[in-house]
């Protein structure tokens, strides 16, 4: 199975790429921008220098392929919903031109409303657009809040756990979410390509409904702390930025 990973470099492309390369049934393509960010070359993968702004670039790595993975998101640039969907629209239009059978993408969990956020919403929307060809399956993974170590959002929970004794948080904490270890992601993200459906599909992934305030209280319980969070319905973002 000729399969193509986007994002390898990513904090899941670079657990992604190992997982894949451990699979004997895949002959593996890497699409990066830069060849000298590929920790550990193998001569088993075929790496191609590029980026999804570049269609040349783009039909050299999907020439042949038969599954792509799109990790690619733009969050380092200011302009990151528009060159988000360019990116998308790019990868679409050259994979459905080189034949390429199936797509997965990993987007966040949740659906549009007055309160998704800018985030989030480019997410989304990259996933529309990339199934909205109905010559291409679509496998569009959505997941929450990863758990693992190198994860920013679990990063920011612990790192708030480990040094404030006493949070004084935003109303928000209160939201829900579903957490899902990183493990479980790559599992699914691995079994994706021998998922048998005849159509594009969206999937939700996660554990149990926990608010922000539970997942912090839990994790200072795994961690052996106490700790203690009082909840102000009048708290910006950004007065709680300076935690």
């Amino acid at each position: 199975m000729k399969v193509l990973l986007t994002g390898s470099t990513g904090y899941i492309g670079r657990r992604l790429k190992q997982k894949l390369l451990n699979d004997e049934n895949i002959e593996l393509s890497l699409l990066v921008r830069n060849k000298k960010s590929v920790s550990s070359l193998n001569k088993n993968i075929k790496i191609i220098e590029g980026d999804t702004f570049n269609k040349d670039s783009l039909r050299e790595a999907l020439k042949n392929i038969e599954i792509a993975y799109y990790l690619i998101h733009s969050l380092s640039n200011e302009n990151y919903k528009d060159l988000d969907k360019i990116s998308a629209q790019n990868f679409l239009e050259i994979a459905n031109e080189c034949g390429v059978k199936r797509i997965i993408y990993l987007g966040g969990l949740g659906v549009k409303n007055e309160n998704t956020s800018e985030h989030l919403l480019s997410r989304i929307e990259t996933g529309e657009i990339l199934s909205s060809n109905k010559n291409i399956q679509t496998i569009w993974l959505r997941a929450g809040v990863i758990i693992g170590s190198g994860s920013a959002s679990f990063e920011i929970i612990r790192n708030l756990v480990e040094k404030l004794p006493i949070m004084t948080t935003p109303k928000w904490v209160d939201t829900k979410a579903q957490p899902i270890s990183v493990n479980d992601v790559l599992s699914y993200l691995h079994n994706s390509l021998y998922l048998d459906a005849e159509r594009s599909l969206i999937v939700d992934v996660g554990s149990e409904q926990l608010s922000y305030k539970n997942m912090m209280l839990k994790t200072a319980k795994v961690l052996g702390l106490k700790r203690y969070l009082i909840t102000f319905p009048f708290m910006s973002i950004n007065l709680s930025s300076y935690w």
